[in-house]
């Protein structure tokens, strides 16, 4: 696996390179094995990443170095498919936090992958230079969305308006303290 890579009991994490996204886009599974070793049922982006992938392929373009900070790849080990992504929308901010997304394809809805990678990248983020605090944003009519988020240890701190998606929940979760002390 590649150096940024992640491992959990059941599941291999790997940052997407911007050939990887392009293969993505373009439904090529074919490259996409070739690039990333996994297999795709659906060489298709997971739900509500497709309009963000472009963007972030571009920026990946510019700073290859920052592809840890924007979508990883969630692999089933026992399987070699690829079941769902999970993002962060760029590096740490100023105020020291970061702000993840994750979305599972269909097939693989319900068996806890979501769980298993978030709870991965958020100890994997608190790892990392000057992050001290995850969020992630969820309608709240997305009941899966909100579980994930509660089962790694975030709680709501606020609610906004969404124009694509009506209220969501902003849900945080800070650094332990040990992270960052010797």
């Amino acid at each position: 696996m590649p150096k940024e890579s992640v491992r959990t009991p059941r599941l291999d994490l790997t940052p997407l390179s911007a050939d990887a996204i392009d293969a993505l886009l373009a439904g090529d599974g074919i490259r996409l094995l070739a690039l990333t070793g996994a297999r795709f049922r659906h060489p298709a982006p997971p739900p509500y990443m497709a309009d963000a992938l472009p963007v972030v392929r571009d920026r990946l373009r510019a700073e290859p170095s920052e592809a840890a900070w924007w979508n990883w790849l969630i692999v089933d080990r026992a399987s070699g498919e690829a079941v769902g992504s999970v993002a962060f929308a760029g590096p740490v901010n100023p105020e020291g936090a970061v702000l993840i997304g994750y979305a599972m394809y269909a097939d693989f809805e319900g068996r806890g992958y979501a769980t298993e990678a978030v709870r991965a990248l958020v100890a994997w983020a608190f790892g990392q230079s000057g992050v001290r605090e995850v969020r992630a944003l969820a309608p709240v009519w997305n009941t899966p969305a909100l579980r994930v988020a509660e089962n790694v240890g975030m709680r709501p701190v606020a609610a906004e308006e969404d124009d694509d998606v009506g209220e969501v929940l902003l849900y945080a979760v800070t650094a332990p303290a040990s992270v960052g002390s010797a």
